[in-house]
């Protein structure tokens, strides 16, 4: 009993491409076997004539070919926008040296080098044709068909294919070259937005990134562009499969020439993601702009978003291991170290400046009893929601940070003593009105807190801190749910 030749659930239409009759003979009768039809070519110029009238689901070609090679054949396939999505497998004997580079430069989307076992072609041909998202349609008509297939039309587009080339690794280069060691957000997207405008205007043109602080969102627009443009982009970004959240964007005009003032007359709006893949969206690209230059420049602005979503995962993994360094894990305040910095850049400017400057120990009175009670789970809850208390009970000019177990540090520029006494017994009450999430209602979590203030340049942040943990260790001793100072 033989085994019967599997058979695909989809018979495909596969366009060979070879100059060997023999390979092309092997391969239309493998092909077959497995259920596909086939259409052929002895070179990447027939092939492209081929495609003119068919529409195959995907193609199998040689590399080393007359007068069209496979990488120039498939070049040209991917620069067209009648035939870039359509799947490329190019097949070579050459299984060392450039080969393999030049098929990924050249856009194929495999590479296989050729071997005893021709079935392995079939099975890459058809997954390739399984996972390709936007197949080649009817009405779809390339530009060397509507050029007649001329040698100097196929030399024309090669040159152009060469150029588009050389254009894409500049913009990826250009783009790459914006993350540095000393940037910063704003300046990352600022970068960007110049290297791109000039590709999108006259028109408008938004980069909206979703990071741990919210949705930062800027664009430029050329004076063609309108209020209820602008609008329609920041509505597109917030679609449901991008941002889900309404951008706050912050315009910014283009320079005012000529090329600026004219008005579109045909304007097309896109909105690309800007990811990178197995990963959520965290960014996004849109514009508005003429038809044709979306037509014309359609592959840039996808290395644009590419690019971009490069860009943003390197900054969000840039801030989130910032964010880890400089931040408590438990409570979100920032940890020890980032805080006593920052109280010592403080101190630096009221040297400087001749301001004042007051500081808050405050500790949770009788907090051991509650891990005794209830555990350390509930413990490290009523850790964080006192953490986010003292946050909002604090002026936005205050900073907190987490400096000990249950021990916190607070520091509030341009105040003195009576003030910084005025603002802790404020905290204070305020804290209590509240039951806390994991203890019995009638508990309450009381603090007591120490007051230090700056006493001129001759002070330190030690002697500041030192005079700070006096006050508290009085305020302990005197009862707690108090403030000394």
């Amino acid at each position: 009993m033989t085994n019967a030749t599997p058979k695909s659930p989809q018979p495909l239409l596969v366009l060979l491409v070879d100059d060997n009759p023999i390979q092309l003979s092997l391969l239309r009768h493998l092909f077959q076997r497995h259920g596909h039809m086939t259409i052929e070519a002895r070179n990447g110029a027939e092939g492209l004539i081929v495609l003119a009238t068919e529409y195959p689901d995907v193609v199998v070609s040689d590399c080393v070919m007359p007068l069209l090679d496979g990488y120039q054949f498939c070049r040209l396939l991917k620069d067209d926008r009648a035939t870039r999505h359509l799947p490329v497998l190019l097949l070579t004997a050459q299984g060392t040296g450039l080969a393999r580079f030049w098929a990924k430069t050249c856009g194929a989307d495999r590479f296989l080098v050729k071997g005893r076992d021709l079935d392995h072609v079939v099975e890459v041909a058809s997954a390739l044709a399984e996972q390709s998202s936007k197949p080649r349609t009817a009405h779809a008509v390339s530009r060397l068909a509507q050029e007649n297939f001329g040698v100097d039309a196929i030399q024309r587009r090669l040159a152009q294919a060469l150029e588009q080339r050389l254009v894409e690794t500049a913009l990826r280069d250009s783009i790459a070259r914006l993350y540095t060691a000393d940037h910063d957000t704003a300046r990352l997207f600022r970068g960007f937005i110049e290297i791109l405008q000039e590709l999108v205007l006259p028109g408008a043109l938004l980069v909206a990134y979703l990071g741990e602080d919210g949705v930062w969102c800027h664009g430029v627009h050329g004076a063609s562009a309108s209020e209820d443009d602008r609008r329609a982009l920041e509505a597109a970004v917030a679609g449901p499969d991008l941002l889900n959240i309404p951008p706050e964007c912050r315009w910014h005009p283009a320079s005012d020439d000529d090329e600026r003032r004219r008005s579109m007359r045909d304007p097309v709006l896109r909105v690309l993601p800007a990811n990178t893949p197995g990963f959520p969206t965290i960014g996004v690209l849109a514009f508005l702009t003429e038809r044709r230059a979306v037509e014309d420049f359609e592959r840039l602005f996808e290395i644009a978003a590419e690019e971009l979503g490069r860009l943003l995962s390197l900054e969000d993994s840039r801030l989130r291991l910032y964010h880890q360094a400089i931040r408590d894990s438990l409570t979100g305040l920032f940890n020890r170290k980032h805080i006593l910095d920052m109280l010592g850049m403080e101190l630096d400017q009221c040297g400087r400046f001749g301001q004042g400057l007051s500081i808050m120990l405050v500790d949770l009175d009788h907090f051991k009893a509650v891990n005794d009670r209830f555990g350390h789970a509930v413990g490290d809850q009523v850790l964080s929601v006192m953490a986010q208390r003292m946050v909002f009970g604090l002026r936005k000019v205050d900073q907190v940070g987490r400096i000990g177990g249950e021990e916190f540090l607070a520091y509030c520029p341009q105040t003195d003593l009576e003030g910084a006494r005025a603002l802790a017994d404020r905290l204070r009450e305020q804290v209590i009105v509240d039951p806390v999430p994991g203890l019995p209602v009638a508990d309450r979590v009381t603090l007591s807190i120490g007051l230090a203030t700056w006493q001129g340049p001759e002070d330190t942040a030690e002697r500041l801190l030192s005079r700070a943990d006096k006050a508290l260790y009085r305020a302990k001793a005197e009862g707690r749910n108090r403030v000394v100072g």
